[in-house]
């Protein structure tokens, strides 16, 4: 199905609202994927007291509990510190010294050594061969692009249009903005935050599609609409692009058959609903101007007509996920 041995670690990488979560929720129906959301980030502070998306509290997971065993056992140093370490080279600032490092410094190995040794207990621990990272930080992609040889990348993309409509509808509502996981107050002028995520998008856009060029057999492009028209089409890319099967996938998807949550720390709050199928219905963006459409089109323009984006109706899944009633 796929050239030569099957992929052990997936990475999504990509900005955020772009659909990741019910992609990486229906790759990881199959039965030869481990899906737990956003991995690498997940750790953060506190995080033994964090719920898991099943309800779980996370030092009470026997699901987690097994994880850290395998861990602790694989690299001899407790869980705590390696995922803290790791989680600290996750940051977006650290994109380019990931670009620049050598495979030979002592803490490019160890990070590498780390990283295998918790996706390889995640594995265990589920029973299932491949690992689905949904982390979607830039810094972290590079590196596993450069030193982790059995992960490959998944860059998913929506339409900056929708990307910026999702941003903004969530701003309005919290009077937050997140960037480079720092939080600021927005309580009007929502172009500027607006702006920025457009930046990110076309910014992050580019630097995936070189990478693109330069590891070509390990990192492919995804688009959010193509999922929601043919959903069955992208998932057979992805098997053949992973070599693995992703038959109960294409199952979920074909037949709205209800998906059960993980054990994910961190993600979308979607993931948290005890029953949700994959539902695509079409809706148009509701929170974005004719003079926000006008600012996105400038700040991404490039990666916009690379995309295909541009003079295309910008329509948007209304409904993607649902809540089963119960």
């Amino acid at each position: 199905m796929g050239q030569g041995s099957p992929t052990k670690y997936l990475y999504i990488v990509g900005r955020g609202h772009s659909g990741s979560t019910i992609f990486s929720m229906l790759v990881g129906e199959a039965r030869t994927v481990a899906n737990e959301g956003e991995i690498i980030t997940g750790f953060g502070a506190a995080y033994e007291n964090k719920r898991c998306a099943n309800g779980e509290i996370f030092s009470e997971s026997e699901f987690w509990t097994r994880v850290r065993s395998g861990f602790e056992r694989r690299t001899g140093m407790p869980f705590a510190s390696g995922v803290a370490f790791l989680s600290s080279r996750a940051r977006c600032a650290r994109a380019p010294a990931n670009l620049l490092s050598s495979a030979r410094s002592p803490r490019v190995q160890e990070a590498k050594r780390l990283t295998e040794a918790l996706y390889d207990s995640i594995a265990e621990a589920a029973g299932r061969p491949v690992v689905l990272d949904s982390t979607k930080e830039l810094a972290t992609a590079i590196f596993l692009l450069r030193h982790v040889p059995d992960a490959k990348l998944i860059h998913f993309v929506r339409s900056p249009f929708g990307v910026a409509d999702s941003y903004v509808k969530r701003i309005k509502a919290a009077k937050t903005f997140d960037v480079f996981r720092k939080r600021f107050r927005v309580e009007r002028f929502h172009s500027v935050p607006m702006m920025i995520a457009a930046l990110l998008w076309m910014g992050e856009s580019f630097v995936c599609e070189l990478l693109r060029l330069l590891y070509a057999t390990r990192i492919i492009t995804l688009h959010y609409e193509d999922l929601c028209d043919r959903p069955i089409a992208v998932l057979e890319r992805v098997e053949r692009f992973a070599g693995i099967s992703l038959e109960e996938s294409k199952e979920a998807a074909r037949d709205g058959r209800t998906m059960q949550p993980g054990h994910a720390l961190q993600g979308n709050h979607l993931m948290r609903r005890k029953e949700i199928v994959f539902s695509p219905k079409k809706g148009l963006p509701r929170y974005l101007t004719g003079f926000d459409k006008a600012l996105i089109t400038l700040c991404t323009f490039p990666m916009t007509l690379a995309y295909g984006y541009l003079g295309r109706r910008a329509v948007k899944p209304g409904v993607v996920m649902q809540q089963v009633a119960q």
